[in-house]
């Protein structure tokens, strides 16, 4: 019985932790738990062997390690690694995998076979230890606690997965575990006819706490651990989104910022960096942006928006998104949204035509707002394909402050790419790049750009220059001119250098763009379509602007390892949020689920056969169903055949028969209460320890059992008040604990 419930515990928990990998395959799941269920088979066996005890221990011991690579090799590690010779390799591999790992996605859907081998490695390893602490042959004494410590690992299998990744639905998921664990404290030491009535109050108290359980799962944690301060109420982590090109010092603890739930994966935005001062990009305000107002008029009474006036041209609805957001440690200014956020509800809050949002009120931890936000998607067939020239207004966006030789910093607007412009003009802006300490950037960007047919060809040249020629890294030297050093001698560097160095180069040959900072779309919930957004998705972009679309999201950061690396980089120019999440400012991210750009369509859920958010869903459940129910209809198959065959066998014994089961019964009841009854002790003698120790009432018991087994006057055992009676005498001298510890050995039925 014992091995039964195991074997049903490890495939619940197995089936929960393997979806911590997309696709996971049942054939594995049912391998490993088979592999931890025949070696705790084999160490029921050892136990019950003659063998002496330094054989059996030794036996036991060598039955775990074959298990444990049984279990190692059906999971997908390869024979030869497990050998001596093999240790290196496997070291390597694994440490090389656990790098990966801090930065994934669950569950899991990339290229590297040793990120998700690591992961399931999980489960072999767990149940494994479990099923050794379960069934080790040991002392009596011993038993107990080690099964107490394989209970605690079971569980471990089940909550590390959820905690993970969250297969929702969690209340019945969780009346499931509290079966189980009631299966594994009862069911191995019941007999048949309590089985009923034990099933009946883990019913009952299931449906007595599902509605508690429903009222006190709040939006937020109980103990926020993350973010707890032991000086009183933490303010949150909060930002500057000015370029400093220095050592990182932001918040890298992994605390979770934001919660949100979007159909599609987006950068979301905090703040629009639009000026540049001839060493950072900053935000320009006051005066300085008062002309951006001519740039994109929101008139809510007119509809929304989409007059020519914005640049869009002709709106696409499926660039258009409502988004919820939920704070949870992050504090700012600014509210985040995604690419130019028009309304929000839930906040008080003023959008701008550049997409940044400034709050009129602090949003406090546990605030939600909405947003609606268009954020154009375009594949790279349509943003070549976009007619030459600008608005007028696009000037704003080829302005740059730039210091000449002598440190003298002068202001050029470069005519916009495709423009009319007069040739003085031209020769005033090619004078003052070529004049100032950036000679070199506008050279390269003009060695980059010159075969370019299309404004998309120029902007995918520069990005693909970055991406593929430089190195990410954190810790970067300072210099007077960073950009410059970035690209000429550190060759280094973190998303702040890619993405500066991008829009000043875009700039100089006339394409407009502005730098974007606020967070990579982070860790996706496939099951509840949340995204979590955490300090270590902290980010900065690229944003470019094509006439008749808008601007469009470009990231030219490469990852920090190959490790990390989801997938192979979407095609140059596409909006990275929706088809490849490149390197955070902070640490490795995944890549999301979505479709990958350049693809033909501008909607996530095009026929690109890239699955979305909701159907990944269910590709993890069914598997984890599965396996439940092929574990418990086996578990209700023996239990039904063994309840059959105690029935029988109790409806053939007769009167002193089923007095001598009591009075087993009840000496193993006060074996787990810790009296010690010797075999020995006749009924007399225990009807007067009873009667010495927990009184009258207990004492009535041992005698109606001495009556019913040796007085031919009286034809019945003890009824279900005699047995009451005794529980709650033995419970009263148990001590704190008595009456559960009485109730577990003498359930009811």
């Amino acid at each position: 019985m014992r091995l039964i419930v195991f074997g049903a515990f490890a495939a619940y928990g197995a089936s929960h932790w393997a979806m911590l990998v997309a696709g996971p395959s049942p054939t594995t799941i049912a391998a490993t738990v088979g592999a931890a269920t025949a070696g705790a088979a084999a160490l029921v066996l050892l136990d019950r062997s003659r063998l002496p005890r330094r054989a059996v221990q030794a036996l036991a011991a060598l039955v775990v390690l074959i298990a444990l690579c049984a279990g190692l090799v059906v999971t997908g590690i390869a024979p030869r690694l497990l050998l001596p010779t093999g240790w290196g390799e496997l070291a390597d591999q694994l440490d090389h995998a656990l790098l990966g790992i801090q930065g994934v996605d669950w569950p899991y859907d990339g290229p590297d076979e040793w990120i998700r081998l690591t992961i399931l490695l999980g489960a072999p390893l767990l149940l494994t230890t479990a099923a050794a602490l379960a069934f080790w042959p040991a002392s009596p004494e011993a038993r107990t606690p080690l099964r107490g410590a394989a209970l605690v690992l079971l569980i471990a299998v089940y909550a590390l997965a959820v905690t993970t990744n969250s297969p929702g639905s969690p209340l019945l998921f969780g009346a499931l575990l509290l079966s189980l664990i009631a299966a594994w404290l009862w069911l191995p030491r019941r007999g048949v006819r309590e089985w009923a009535a034990g099933g009946l109050v883990v019913a009952a108290t299931a449906l007595l706490a599902l509605p508690a359980a429903a009222a006190l799962d709040g939006d937020g944690p109980w103990l926020d651990y993350r973010s707890w301060s032991p000086f009183g109420d933490d303010a949150g982590i909060a930002f500057s989104w000015d370029h400093g090109y220095g050592p990182l010092d932001w918040p890298r603890q992994g605390t979770t910022l934001l919660n949100v739930r979007s159909d599609r994966p987006h950068y979301w935005k905090a703040e629009t960096l639009n000026s540049f001062d001839g060493v950072h990009w900053y935000r320009a305000t006051g005066d300085e942006q008062s002309d951006l107002s001519a740039e994109l008029p929101f008139d809510p009474d007119q509809g929304g928006f989409g007059s020519e006036a914005w640049g869009y041209g002709r709106l696409n609805p499926d660039w258009n998104d409502e988004i919820q957001f939920t704070v949870r440690s992050l504090s700012t200014e600014l509210l985040v949204g995604a690419g130019l956020t028009y309304d929000v509800s839930g906040a008080a809050a003023v959008p701008s035509a550049d997409g940044t949002t400034q709050l009129l009120d602090r949003l406090e931890r546990g605030d939600s707002y909405t947003i609606r936000s268009y954020q154009p998607n375009p594949n790279a067939l349509v943003m070549a394909g976009v007619p030459k020239g600008y608005p007028s207004w696009v000037k704003r966006y080829t302005e740059l402050s730039l210091p000449a030789a002598g440190a003298e910093v002068r202001t050029v607007v470069v005519p916009p790419r495709g423009n009319r412009s007069s040739a003085a003009d031209r020769a005033d802006a090619e004078t003052a790049l070529t004049d100032s300490v950036y000679s070199r950037v506008y050279e390269l960007a003009v060695a980059l750009t010159a075969d370019s047919a299309s404004t998309y060809d120029a902007v995918a040249a520069i990005e693909t220059h970055l991406r593929d020629g430089y190195r990410y890294s954190e810790d970067v030297p300072q210099h007077a001119y960073p950009l410059e050093s970035f690209l000429f001698q550190d060759r280094q560097g973190y998303c702040q250098q890619f993405s500066g160095a991008m829009a000043l180069m875009l700039r100089m040959v006339g394409i407009p763009a502005r730098v974007a900072a606020g967070f990579s779309p982070g860790t996706l919930n496939r099951q509840t379509g949340e995204y979590r957004v955490r300090d270590l998705d902290a980010h900065s972009w690229v944003e470019v602007y094509f006439s008749g679309i808008g601007w469009v999201t470009f990231d030219p950061t490469p990852r920090a390892t190959d490790a990390s690396s989801a997938g192979a980089p979407a095609a140059p120019g596409a909006n990275a949020a929706a088809g490849d999440v490149q390197q955070s400012s902070i640490a490795p991210e995944p890549v999301p689920d979505a479709n990958a750009a350049g693809d033909g369509s501008g909607d996530d859920d095009g026929a690109t056969g890239t699955p979305s958010a909701r159907s990944s869903a269910g590709d993890g459940l069914p598997t984890a169903a599965l396996v439940l129910v092929a574990g418990l209809a086996a578990l209700a198959l023996v239990s039904t055949l063994v309840f059959a065959v105690r029935v029988r066998r109790r409806n053939a014994l007769d009167r002193e028969q089923l007095a001598a089961a009591e009075i087993g019964e009840l000496r193993s009841a006060l074996d787990q209460l810790g009296w010690d009854v010797s075999p020995a002790t006749t009924l007399l003698v225990l009807e007067r320890q009873l009667e010495a120790t927990a009184g009258p009432r207990a004492a009535a018991y041992a005698r109606a059992l001495r009556d019913c087994r040796f007085d031919p006057q009286r034809s019945e055992p003890p009824g279900p008040a005699d047995r009451r009676a005794l529980r709650r005498a033995l419970g009263a001298t148990a001590g704190p604990l008595g009456p559960l510890r009485a109730l577990i050995a003498l359930p009811p039925g």
